[in-house]
């Protein structure tokens, strides 16, 4: 083996990926993997804390719910969506908002059992429909994700945020 050779435990040695619904008890990992994800993406650390995503993620109205992959009891990956309505089809979906694999485990089925279990959790609340956004500069991750669905070439992803967000939801004076 080379100098500069990396050494990855074949795949067949590898124990299965374990999918299961997060809990508020896996606040910690979840904070960190979406840091990481943050981080991945080129943007600032991830405002998501311990306290707000036990807050907002259960509870009677909870804004979200997230899976958690793990290998040999490790927390490697998680997913977190949340749910929709298309009026032009007048079916349920689900919106994926984050989809994280630790650098080290990528390329083992992590992403696509995360996306698989994402998937069946939509069907299992009626829905009908996957979506997700993705980074144009992240072209590892549109490769994967076209594996899975095309890329929709005829929908523009808008946003309002911070100050824009601020505009438009003030009241209007007249």
């Amino acid at each position: 083996m080379g100098l500069f050779s990396r050494t990855k435990k074949p795949i067949e040695d590898l124990s299965p990926v374990c999918v299961r619904p997060a809990t508020a008890a896996d606040a910690a990992e979840i904070v960190r993997l979406a840091q990481s994800l943050s981080i991945a993406d080129g943007g600032r650390p991830s405002r998501l804390t311990e306290d707000n995503y036990r807050r907002d993620g259960f509870g009677p109205d909870p804004a979200f719910a997230a899976l958690v992959a793990e290998i040999d009891d490790r927390n490697v990956g998680y997913a977190l969506y949340f749910s929709g309505y298309d009026t032009d089809r007048a079916t349920r979906g689900v919106y994926l908002s984050d989809l994280y694999v630790d650098l080290t485990w990528r390329r083992r089925g992590v992403g696509r059992a995360l996306m698989q279990e994402t998937a069946r959790a939509c069907k299992d609340l009626g829905g009908e429909w996957m979506f997700w956004s993705v980074l144009k500069r992240n072209k590892k991750a549109r490769k994967f994700y076209k594996t899975m669905a095309p890329e929709l070439s005829d929908v523009v992803l808008c946003a309002a945020l911070g100050e824009s967000f601020r505009r438009l939801s003030k009241k209007s004076t007249s």
